[in-house]
């Protein structure tokens, strides 16, 4: 056998970002780690990433992985180039290059791409591409494009001229079958708190419950769950969404350990998504990438009703294993029957539960390693 390789793992966000990206980065390496022994694994981000709090808000296990940052801390220079939007530009073209130069120790490189363009150094490359941003800068320096949803497939092909493998994203799935007895009168939605770009529509989502709730429906909760961003253009988003929930059964959890969201999960009947509501006709990545909270819902039998834009409508079939809406009238009308109808709720939720396990870990983490063989086992030989 020759040297153990250096397999390097880049995403400009992690270390300050805990989405469904930094989950995916870490599950692949994690599969990197265990399916090609004897190398060293590596993830880098901008910035430097706390490896309990990513292991307990994400499920990860990084044992044997390093981390590592480009920078050693945010600086105000960081934080005021994040704020103030014309810097951007700018701010995410110093990212790109100070990633870029360490991929020259790389004998094997996996980037990250969303807005922040990526480059390399290294010999044999693949991205792991979140949504394929306007411009090809970079993306022929890499051999391998792998993407997590046919929709994101289809823009690949469009935007950047190239095929991609998909490699759903991974859901966590809970030991044993549904827990009908678990279930009680409590709608979730999970979803950083950001504007602009794939948001998730909280306010939409607060409306309608607020519209149910001044129709009589009593007894009811309604979660919302996920993290804040504060800075830049998503300023003032998130107090927005406390606002309009004040003074109704709606409770606002940030920054949850998995525990507490897997407890969530177990407890709701109804999950709702409203991601991509509003933005058909613009751009395409304002439409869902795929889905990951609502497969990680229906693996805990929670009733998905959703909007259908983009890669979710490859995850939740209507009036199957979940139900699609289109306006918040119909959204509303939907959730009405399954609070009404305890036997809705159980069989729908039962067949969201079986239908979420082509999204589980161990599969997730099979087919990556297929992706990733050609890759790294010619690495290897060299």
């Amino acid at each position: 056998m020759g040297r153990p390789l250096l397999i390097g793992l880049t995403s400009p966000y992690f270390g300050a970002v805990f989405g469904g990206g930094e989950k995916y980065l870490g599950v692949t390496a994690e599969a990197v780690r265990d399916g090609f022994p004897g190398n060293v694994v590596e993830i880098a981000g901008a910035v430097p990433a706390d490896r309990e709090r990513y292991e307990a808000t994400l499920n990860l296990d990084l044992h044997g992985i390093q981390l590592v940052a480009n920078n050693r801390r945010v600086t105000p220079v960081h934080r005021l180039a994040n704020r103030l939007t014309p810097l951007r530009p700018l701010r995410n073209r110093v990212l790109a290059s100070q990633a870029a130069r360490a991929t020259a120790r790389y004998d094997v490189h996996l980037a990250m791409a969303y807005r922040i363009p990526v480059h390399t150094r290294a010999q044999r490359t693949a991205i792991l591409c979140q949504f394929p941003y306007a411009s090809r800068e970079g993306v022929a320096e890499f051999e391998r494009v792998i993407c997590q949803s046919e929709y994101v497939r289809h823009w690949v092909r469009e935007l950047w001229g190239r095929d991609a493998a998909v490699v759903h994203p991974p859901v966590d799935l809970p030991a044993g079958g549904p827990e009908a007895a678990a279930k009680r009168p409590l709608i979730l939605s999970v979803g950083r708190f950001f504007e602009g770009g794939h948001s998730k529509r909280h306010e939409v989502m607060v409306e309608a419950f607020r519209g149910l709730c001044e129709d009589g429906l009593e007894g009811w909760q309604l979660h919302l769950v996920g993290s804040v961003h504060e800075e830049g253009p998503h300023a003032g988003y998130f107090e927005r969404v406390k606002a309009r929930a004040r003074g109704y059964p709606i409770r606002i959890h940030t920054d949850l350990s998995h525990q507490d969201l897997e407890d969530l999960y177990r407890s709701a009947s109804v999950y709702w998504h409203a991601a991509g509501f509003g933005a058909e006709g613009g751009p395409p990545e304002a439409l869902e990438h795929f889905g990951l909270t609502v497969a990680e819902a229906m693996a805990h039998a929670t009733v998905p009703v959703v909007y259908p834009g983009g890669g979710v409508a490859e995850v939740v079939h209507d009036k199957e294993d979940g139900f699609h809406w289109r306006d918040p009238r119909e959204l509303a009308e939907v959730t009405l029957r399954l609070v009404a109808d305890a036997d809705l709720r159980r069989r729908v939720g039962a067949e969201a539960w079986r239908s979420a396990r082509r999204f589980g870990r161990a599969e997730f983490k099979r087919r990556m390693l297929e992706a990733l063989r050609p890759l790294v086992e010619p690495a290897s030989g060299e």
